[in-house]
């Protein structure tokens, strides 16, 4: 294929197990699910999961066996309760869990991308975050003022995976109307940047329009046509998130048999079967 298009069933050949790989998107908005699809399709375990706000993304990697660390300030279906079998593994012991805070998390990720040891920020001052996570941030005192802060280390993803409406086969993106606030900042951030597209469009769209470019071409490596890859959430104003799907999720989870049937027919085969935690 040209430029840097992958096809998606190809797709989760550019992430190997044991990766660290970045998700963008806002637990109900932007996820890159078609991606995630791919990546239980393929088996791939041990992944060290980032994902600041995360929803079924989360949910559907747990779930299938593929993740052995997360990295996150919250995962929640909003209006539609907790992400079930993400809370199962995280009582179970299945999976580690970083708890991190939304402004830790972006300031992290920026220390990396501006090259600097780390990044002050007065979030989480007063609270347990960096006494719990002290390899990932610490309490400093600022020594003109005298004010505490706290220091965020660089946060270096492998990968950053984030969807988008639109994409050239060079690697030019855009989201519209408007970027969801975390993919930039994993996008800098990432080592590689996967883009997964509504639509492939024409360069030129880009040169007509470029202050509507939400990541340069130089900012991407791989590609991939992903049509509604980010259903069951949202892609406004292409699609809402899918509402019924939701709540089949969660009525099914209180269920092995039912989730399994489920999950199998609506998102991929389980790569390892179900996890002991679910049975």
């Amino acid at each position: 294929m040209a430029g840097k298009l992958v096809a998606l069933d190809e797709a989760s050949d550019l992430v190997p197990d044991g990766a660290s790989v970045a998700m963008g998107g806002l637990m109900m908005t932007g996820a890159p699910l078609g991606f995630c699809r791919e990546l239980i399709k393929a088996g791939r375990r041990d992944l060290d999961l980032i994902v600041m706000s995360g929803g079924m993304n989360v949910d559907w990697l747990v779930a299938a066996g593929c993740v052995r660390r997360l990295l996150t300030a919250i995962v929640s279906f909003e209006g539609f309760g907790l992400a079930p079998n993400f809370r199962r593994a995280a009582e179970a012991g299945a999976i580690a869990i970083e708890d991190w805070s939304e402004l830790t998390m972006l300031c992290a990720l920026r220390a990396r991308f501006a090259g600097v040891p780390f990044m002050p920020t007065r979030a989480g001052l007063g609270t347990d975050v960096p006494a719990h996570l002290p390899e990932r941030m610490w309490e400093m005192t600022d020594e003109r003022s005298g004010r505490p802060f706290v220091a965020c280390a660089p946060l270096a993803p492998e990968f950053a995976v984030v969807h988008v409406h639109e994409a050239d086969e060079l690697g030019n993106a855009r989201v519209l109307p408007k970027l969801t606030w975390i993919d930039g900042e994993l996008v800098k951030a990432a080592e590689r940047t996967i883009v997964t597209a509504e639509r492939i469009v024409r360069t030129e769209t880009f040169r007509e329009a470029p202050e509507r470019t939400s990541f340069p071409a130089y900012a991407v490596d791989h590609v991939v046509h992903a049509p509604r890859g980010a259903w069951p959430v949202a892609m406004p104003p292409d699609y809402d998130y899918d509402g019924e799907f939701h709540r089949r999720y969660s009525r099914a989870a209180a269920d092995p048999a039912e989730f399994r049937r489920l999950f199998e027919d609506e998102v991929a085969p389980f790569p390892f079967g179900p996890p002991e935690w679910m049975r």
